[in-house]
């Protein structure tokens, strides 16, 4: 996997998290006190979308989510980065 796939599936990861704490309409540092860490930690952590595949099954676990669909997050995403401004 070269470095711009990295990058790609990095943002569809951030994406992703942005999306179902938006969906589960939960507070951030509700989220963070729920996930054991500081409020800056776990925005930064999302907006710089350098956490581990556990925390993002963590993350999802407690907003409640159960099932993500891959192929609708990368068209979605997709869509997004190929959309003019």
């Amino acid at each position: 996997m070269g470095p711009d796939t990295e990058k790609k599936w990095k943002f569809y990861a951030q994406k992703t998290l942005q999306r179902e704490m938006g969906r589960a309409l939960i507070k951030s540092t509700d989220l963070a006190q729920q996930l054991g860490i500081k409020p800056n930690t776990l925005a930064k952590r999302i907006r710089q979308g350098t956490f581990t595949a556990g925390f993002f099954l963590q993350v999802l676990e407690v907003l409640g989510v159960e099932e993500i669909n891959l192929k609708e997050i990368k068209k979605r995403e997709e869509d997004i980065m190929s959309s003019p401004l």
